[in-house]
């Protein structure tokens, strides 16, 4: 006889009496008890919870893409137009945050792009904590931090889920990222800031050997970006990254109110033993620069704020200090260059860059004052 099973849908096995598993799972003879029913019948959940995690898995995106907006009234339609156009090979989401924007934005999102889930806050917090809040209403698998001032011309998000699918060792993935132009913009990948990089790039070596090695080597200019590789750093303009990293580093650290914030980022996931890839199939065109253009000088005062700010949380006090002495450097040689241009071109005032050559050189002169100050 075999053994009794507890419950009624034991009993309930027991009672029909047409064939009988027995405990080395072969048919017995008819009208035995059944001593091991099928684990489709006494074990449904299995079945179950297959069904559900695939239901579940249909129903949410692969990706959630995270579009912060302020006053991005002049680059947001051309942004979300191509992606509704392009991006159709995944499941995916769009957020827009607005973060306060005094023009137009968040009422022309709301009713030419019905489907983008728009999250409007009555204050500007900042890109770094709007990402994070946009972040933490996404549902994707993955996250894709996109700027207003960019657009696609292919199915840029189906390329990057495909990568991350088949990936599982890169936490975050750059796209190439081009100028309006079409040309490659050198600064979306980078090699983490040191004194030395630092040094290049204010007095003028990785812009007059681009090519080198060693001077190029900030923005990576001596290479091609034309093959996948690791990189150390990758620009929040576009970058995807998986959902439990993002969680697990707490996303954007939100003492960054703007810029710098993306390089704090790659150096936690580097510190983290996470890996950013570059991907030059996938391809997003970037305005750059348009929304900082709002508010030239006072955007210039806060990126060397957060400048100082990452060298202060992440290095000693030595290498901040000799980092602002480099920068101060940097100013220096920029006023003097600005002063010779506004003089030359002050005899004559028809010059179209006269005005603003000025406004760059009273901006630049400020910035050497106040900088230390941060």
């Amino acid at each position: 006889m075999g053994r009794q099973i507890a419950g009624g849908r034991g009993r309930a096995w027991q009672a029909c009496g047409a064939f009988a598993f027995a405990a080395d799972g072969k048919i017995s003879a008819a009208g035995q008890v059944l001593a091991q029913p099928p684990r489709a019948v006494l074990e449904p959940w299995p079945f179950f919870l297959t069904t559900l995690v695939f239901l579940i898995k249909i129903m949410l995106p692969d990706l959630s893409i995270i579009i912060v907006t302020y006053n991005s009234l002049a680059d947001i339609v051309k942004c979300l137009e191509s992606l509704e156009k392009f991006c159709i090979g995944v499941n995916l989401e769009i957020i827009v945050f607005d973060n306060a924007s005094t023009d137009d934005t968040p009422n022309l999102v709301a009713s030419a792009f019905p489907k983008v889930r728009l999250l409007r806050y009555d204050e500007n917090v900042g890109f770094a904590r709007a990402n994070n809040l946009a972040a933490a209403q996404g549902r994707g698998r993955y996250l894709l931090l996109l700027n207003p001032d960019t657009w696609v011309d292919d199915d840029l998000a189906a390329a990057l889920v495909k990568f991350l699918d088949a990936h599982p060792k890169a936490s975050a993935l750059a796209p190439r990222v081009l100028t309006p132009e079409g040309k490659v913009q050198y600064s979306s990948v980078c090699a983490l800031p040191t004194l030395a990089l630092l040094f290049y790039e204010q007095i003028g070596l990785s812009q007059l050997f681009p090519r080198s090695r060693r001077f190029g080597r900030y923005r990576m200019t001596y290479w091609n970006h034309n093959e996948i590789r690791e990189v150390e750093h990758a620009t929040g303009a576009c970058l995807a990254i998986r959902r439990e990293v993002y969680d697990e580093l707490a996303g954007f650290d939100e003492n960054f109110f703007m810029y710098i914030e993306d390089l704090d980022l790659s150096y936690r996931l580097m510190n983290h033993g996470k890996k950013i890839f570059y991907l030059p199939s996938a391809h997003v065109f970037h305005a750059g620069g348009q929304s900082g253009n709002q508010m030239a000088i006072q955007n210039y005062l806060e990126l060397y704020r957060s400048f100082y700010r990452y060298f202060r949380k992440h290095h000693h006090r030595g290498k901040v200090i000799v980092a602002k002495l480099i920068l101060t450097l940097g100013l220096l040689l920029r006023v003097i260059a600005l002063a010779f241009a506004s003089l030359a071109e002050s005899f004559m005032r028809s010059h179209p860059y006269w005005k603003s050559r000025r406004q760059q050189l009273a901006g630049h002169a400020r910035l050497l004052l106040q900088h230390w100050s941060y």
